[in-house]
């Protein structure tokens, strides 16, 4: 009578432990898209770089290569095409913008991003150069926007401006945290940093 008892049981358990995997298998969800590389720079007009968008899943986890699977865009059509998924060919090198790739998991709309730009930026040959702003110190401790508009770090950290532009950029601490200094400005007041944009330039804001 014991015995059979634990067979059954035993049986039980079995069966709940398929039904629990096979649910898993069912309900395996996408958590974030990476692509790779995260960025690039075009050498010339027609040149071509293959990206790829992996994916990371959870139930079960894995990280798998949705480049065929995830819709492809450019957020700038005068720098570059997308002619076959993640193949980018370049139409210019004048000019900038974020290759995205998109994908639509039950009710979550996830991207990954890539930087792409044109190696004619910040010179002679082009009327327009990249502003990119680094952030240093804890993740979350405070953000960079910029006037004009374009820039909202950690969100988008590069932006593409006219040659000669006047910028400001301004760091707002996260509560909790305290903005410490600016590296790579022309002038600096308090949290506010303020330059001209005369080729490709690089400025760091440190919060603690």
């Amino acid at each position: 009578m014991n015995r059979k008892w634990f067979s059954m049981a035993g049986l039980v358990v079995v069966a709940t432990l398929l039904l629990t995997l096979s649910n898993c298998a069912r309900n395996q969800h996408l958590q974030s898209i990476q692509v790779v590389p995260a960025g690039a720079t075009f050498e010339g007009v027609g040149a071509q770089i293959q990206f790829r968008a992996f994916g990371t899943y959870i139930h079960p986890p894995a990280t798998k290569d949705i480049t065929d699977k995830v819709q492809w865009s450019i957020d700038s059509q005068n720098l570059a095409n997308i002619t076959s998924p993640g193949l980018v060919t370049s139409t210019s090198i004048c000019g900038s913008g974020n290759l995205i790739a998109s994908f639509h998991d039950g009710s979550n709309d996830l991207f990954g991003t890539a930087f792409l730009t044109g190696a004619g930026l910040g010179t002679a040959t082009c009327n327009q150069a990249v502003l990119s702003v680094a952030i240093s110190g804890p993740v979350g401790a405070g953000t960079v926007s910029s006037a004009p508009s374009g820039i909202t770090c950690p969100t988008t950290c590069s932006a593409t401006f006219n040659l000669g532009t006047a910028i400001g950029l301004t760091a707002s601490p996260a509560a909790g945290h305290m903005f410490v200094s600016w590296t790579g400005c022309d002038s600096m007041t308090g949290s506010a940093c303020s330059l001209l944009l005369n080729a490709n330039r690089t400025v760091t804001a440190t919060f603690n």
